[in-house]
């Protein structure tokens, strides 16, 4: 496990940059070879965000922010004074016998603070009122983490987490726009798979997406 307090040339998805000051957010990257399969793989991004969920939330304590998932890596305040994205994952897959998967994250604490722009549509816990130190997340997140890496590992566990994303989704219910490289594609979100990818309905036909932006338009069944 990496854990640094400053990058210079973070990286997400489709390679976009993403920069922060030094000592503002909680910025890590582990290598797991895990043991339970390779269809487990697919499925650590999953895992990680659920457990920054369930930490963030016990930091809540069920006061102030709503923390949610939006499909495929990003860890959302969808109410309270800020709301936004607060974190950002992305997993990376390693050649070897077994293959083991790095997976990175970049969580806002400190930065963009209430009084920063920061980038479109950022948030931190700083701007939704936590005053709390990056390090003083380390723990509660990785023992999160560890919790639900026990349950993915376990027999049933591919389905287990499939069931735990879903419960703490902010894209399911949603209509969304799919942008990829081929084109954009609307519908509304209604399930994942079991390999991780968004199933959405469009026009009547479901169909399966395993990258690409996701757009939230508005909730279905809201105007």
């Amino acid at each position: 496990m990496l854990v640094t307090g400053h990058q210079t040339a973070g990286r997400g998805r489709l390679d976009r940059r993403w920069d922060a000051p030094p000592d503002a957010n909680l910025l890590m990257s582990v290598l797991l070879r895990p043991t339970g399969g390779p269809d487990r793989l697919p499925l650590i991004t999953s895992t990680l965000a659920v457990a920054v969920v369930d930490a963030l939330d016990d930091l809540f304590g069920g006061q102030g922010s709503t923390v949610r998932i939006k499909w495929p890596n990003d860890v959302l305040l969808v109410d309270g004074a800020r709301p936004g994205k607060v974190a950002g994952i992305l997993a990376e897959l390693v050649d070897g016998d077994p293959p083991a998967v790095v997976v990175g994250m970049g969580l806002n604490v400190g930065w963009p603070g209430p009084d920063d722009e920061g980038p479109s549509g950022a948030t931190s816990l700083a701007a939704a009122g936590l005053g709390i130190q990056p390090r003083s997340l380390w723990d509660p997140v990785l023992s999160s983490f560890g919790h639900w890496l026990g349950v993915l590992e376990a027999p049933g566990g591919v389905e287990a987490m499939r069931l735990e994303h879903l419960a703490r989704s902010a894209t399911m219910g949603q209509e969304v726009r799919i942008e990829s490289p081929s084109g954009a594609v609307a519908g509304t979100a209604v399930d994942l798979t079991t390999d991780g990818a968004l199933v959405v309905d469009v026009d009547g036909n479901r169909q399966e997406f395993r990258s690409g932006d996701v757009v939230h338009l508005r909730l279905v069944g809201r105007g």
